[in-house]
Parts: structure tokens; C-alpha cells; sequence
């Protein structure tokens, strides 16, 4: 399939599913019903890993009896939903390298302050808590206990520095935090003082899995390295198509297929240059397994993460991967294990790594049967047992404290 001329690409781009069509799962209800408030700025149809997280938890917990509403922003394409509840106006921002979103609105505290006490939580749980709006307005209104999640890596912050004693009371008003890795403690570390807890992110291994229908865009004929990401400059892009370009260069067939949309779509349209090779899909969420799964190879050439959550889907998937060498994904993959990890930036060394996957078979059976078996420690029951271990904790405490 050629590249998508601008038109066309628009329209691929347009086709956005608010939520992910799921299998439905049995119930195995858990001793006691908590009620629970997920309160989050990034949710569908905004695409990423905070609202996956969000979303997949919920989806367990609710399976094993708990009630959970989700308290978000309305966002643009965003259609009503059973136990989803909106303020205000998600506005995006940039922020930290990368699009960020807000919630803007009048009255938003009041809002905030009325949802929490009508729904009669037991726990308020918020994602990126020192992040505007929404989330530090339910640490702040809640009479609940308050448990927090971070996301993000980041190597300096301004803000947090300039108002770390604000910060630092709002992180003190937390009855637990958590971190979904290592390099998100080491982040928060440089500014602020609390007794984290590590908790990774999940994976459905019931939806990611190798057996699942080709999509339309992968040519069977030659191999496959997939993009998949928003189109972020931290997502390094630019940086794997003049890699694919050097990859080209050495006489190998191959097919680049770019899964994803942003506000850089022009860019990397006109840096592709109508390269019959490299193929731009467009967003899609339902299908993404089968683009991890008929795929040679998974390359994600990101500078900057806290979690490999897209490691994650494409281990599951058994498809080998090539990466950046960063603190978020060591805490994922290991080199020559999972993955061939390469500099940062350097598009010859991931030229380099990519040709060294598309000529040994051997290698990308080996990585990829590695990584399906690694995945599945991260499966969502998993991963929402410690979370749910930790509410308990929290109202443990709370209750002994009466």
C-alpha cells in the first residue's frame, strides 16, 4: 500500500473508535465492593498510555464487582459512556516536549467538589496527581482518601521547582503513591519526598497475542517494521524514517507501516516524500494487536518515556522489538533478550539493529517468544490485584486510625 496522500490520510485519521471493542470477561467478584473514582485529564478518545491504564483497570475491577466511575474532561469526538463523567474542556497544551491537556471551565472546583460527594467513594484514585486541572482538584476536594499514580519521566521541571513547596503539600495530602517504574521515582526524587510504591502498567494478554487476523496495511510479501505512537517529536519519528531510508540503502526489502495520528502529520507526511514503501495507517485502537502481531519487527525509536507500554503490547503479541536505550524501557526490556536497544537518536545504530533483525529469522523468533513470556507478568488481574492490595491498605489504615 503506498503512502497515504494528505486527502486520504486526513480521512484514515478521522476514523477514531472511542473505546477499544473488548471480549467480555467472566465475573470473580472480590470479598469487598469498593466504590472508586478514577479521576484522569487524558481519557478517550484521546489516545495514550494514561487512558489505557485507566481504562483496562477499570474494566477489572468492575469485572471483579467493584463500582468505578471515571472523572475526565470533554474532549472533542467524545460520546456519553456508562460511569464516565465529564467537566469542563480538555484543552491541549504543550508541555514537557510532548502535547499535554488541561480541563478549562468555569466552576470546575465546584463541579469537581459536587461529583465526589454524590458518588460516595471509598477510594479517589488520580492519575499524574501534580498535573492541572482535574486531578489536583479531587486531592484537594475529596473526603476520601486519596491514591495516586505517576506516569511520567522527565529530566527537569521548572514548575516543580519554582513551586515545590505547593507541590510537595498536594503530594503530602496522598494516602499512597505510586509509580508505574523505576524511572518515574527517579524523576519525582529530584524534587519531592514520599514513600513510593511501584506498580507497572498492564497488558490485556487476552486481546494482545499472536494469533489474531492480518490487517489490510502490511504487504505479505516483505517484511514489516512497524511505527506506533502518537506523532510526537519524543516518539522519534523523523528518526526512523531516515533509519528505514540507511535500511532501504543496504539492498533490503522492507515496508515501514506508521500507526498513529498528531498535529505533525504534515511534517512526517512530506519527510516520507510518497515512498510507495511507507505506509501511514492512521490512529486505530481495536486493531492494534493485529499491526504487533504481522509484524517482522516493532521499532520504537522514543527519547523520552516512563513505561514501554507499546513494549509491552508488542511483546504480547511475540514480536521482537527495536528501541531506544532509555531508563523507561530498561525498566521493560532487556538487550538481547526482549529487544535490540540502540542510542538514542543515533539513526545508524537503528539501521543497524533493524537490518540485523530482518536478515536472522532465528533472532526475531527468539526475541519475540522471550517477550510473549515476559508480558505476561504484567497482565492486567495482576497488575490490578496490587493496585486494589493498596486500596485496602490505605482503608486498613484508615479504619485503625478511628
Amino acid at each position: 500500500m503506498p503512502l497515504l496522500t494528505p486527502p486520504s490520510a486526513t480521512a484514515a485519521l478521522k476514523r477514531r473508535p472511542a473505546l477499544p471493542n473488548l471480549p467480555a470477561l467472566p465475573d470473580a467478584h472480590d470479598e469487598r465492593s469498593l466504590r472508586i473514582a478514577l479521576v484522569t485529564e487524558y481519557y478517550y478518545p484521546h489516545l495514550g498510555g494514561v487512558c489505557e491504564h485507566v481504562h483496562f483497570f477499570a474494566r477489572e475491577a468492575r469485572r471483579r464487582g467493584h463500582h468505578v466511575d471515571i472523572i475526565t474532561s470533554n474532549i472533542p469526538g467524545a460520546e456519553p459512556q456508562p460511569h464516565v463523567i465529564r467537566l469542563g474542556r480538555s484543552q491541549p497544551v504543550y508541555a514537557n516536549g510532548s502535547q499535554a491537556r488541561v480541563t478549562i471551565g468555569l466552576r470546575l472546583r465546584k463541579q469537581m467538589r459536587k461529583v465526589l460527594h454524590r458518588g460516595h467513594y471509598d477510594i479517589v484514585h488520580v492519575h499524574s496527581p501534580l498535573t492541572p486541572i482535574l486531578p489536583m482538584l479531587a486531592i484537594e476536594e475529596s473526603d476520601a482518601p486519596v491514591v495516586g499514580t505517576f506516569h511520567t519521566y522527565f529530566d527537569r521541571s521548572k514548575g516543580y521547582s519554582f513551586f515545590n513547596d505547593f507541590f510537595q503539600r498536594r503530594l503530602d495530602m496522598l494516602s499512597a503513591a505510586i509509580c508505574v517504574s523505576h524511572s518515574t521515582t527517579v524523576a519525582l526524587e529530584r524534587y519531592f519526598s514520599a514513600p513510593w510504591q511501584i506498580i507497572p502498567n498492564g497488558i490485556d494478554t487476552e486481546v494482545f497475542h499472536p494469533s489474531v487476523a492480518a490487517p489490510p496495511a502490511i504487504r505479505k510479501d516483505e517484511p514489516s517494521i512497524l511505527f506506533l505512537g502518537r506523532f510526537d517529536p519524543r516518539n522519534g519519528l523523523s528518526t526512523l524514517i531516515d533509519s528505514f531510508r540507511k535500511v532501504k540503502g543496504k539492498r533490503r526489502r522492507a515496508q515501514l507501516v506508521v500507526v498513529g495520528d498528531g498535529p505533525l502529520r504534515e511534517h512526517y507526511y512530506k519527510q516520507a516524500r510518497g515512498d510507495d514503501d511507507i505506509t501511514f495507517v492512521g490512529a486505530v485502537l481495536e486493531a492494534r494487536p493485529s499491526y504487533y502481531a504481522h509484524s517482522s519487527i516493532y521499532a520504537c525509536p522514543t527519547t523520552k518515556a516512563s513505561f514501554g507500554i507499546t513494549l509491552l503490547e508488542s511483546m504480547a503479541c511475540a514480536t521482537p522489538i527495536v528501541c531506544s536505550d532509555i531508563l523507561g524501557f530498561r525498566d521493560v526490556v532487556v538487550h538481547d533478550r526482549e529487544a535490540l536497544m540502540t542510542p538514542c537518536g543515533d539513526r545508524d545504530a537503528l539501521a543497524e539493529s533493524l537490518v540485523q533483525l530482518l536478515d536472522d529469522e532465528g533472532l526475531r523468533i527468539q526475541l519475540g517468544t522471550a517477550g510473549r513470556h515476559e508480558s505476561m507478568q504484567y497482565s492486567w488481574p495482576r497488575v490490578t490485584s496490587r493496585v486494589l492490595d493498596v486500596y485496602h491498605s490505605v482503608l486498613g489504615q484508615g479504619a485503625a486510625r478511628r
